[in-house]
C-alpha cells in the first residue's frame, strides 16, 4: 500500500457497486516542491435521473511516476 496523505488518510473508500455508474476516471498529477508528485483520482458517477457527481477515489503524494500509475491503479480497482 503506498504512503497516502494524512488528509486522504481519513476518507472513507468509495462503495464496491460503482463500476456500473462510474462514466469517467480523471487523474491529476501535479509536480512539488519536493520533487515528488501529488496525484489525485476522481470517478464521474451517473446518479439518479441521469445526475452526473464526481467521487474521490484516491489522492496522494509519492517519489516517482511508477508509484503514481501504482496509486492510480489502486484507486480505479477499488470498486471491484
Amino acid at each position: 500500500m503506498l504512503q497516502r496523505d494524512d488528509a486522504a488518510a481519513g476518507t472513507a473508500r468509495p462503495p464496491t457497486n460503482l463500476a456500473s455508474i462510474i462514466q469517467f476516471y480523471s487523474i491529476e498529477l501535479s509536480p512539488m516542491a519536493d520533487g515528488r508528485l501529488y496525484v489525485g483520482v476522481t470517478a464521474t458517477v451517473c446518479e439518479r435521473e441521469g445526475e452526473l457527481d464526481c467521487m474521490e477515489m484516491g489522492s496522494g503524494r509519492v517519489d516517482s511516476i511508477d508509484k503514481a500509475l501504482m496509486l492510480i491503479r489502486e484507486a480505479c480497482a477499488s470498486h471491484h
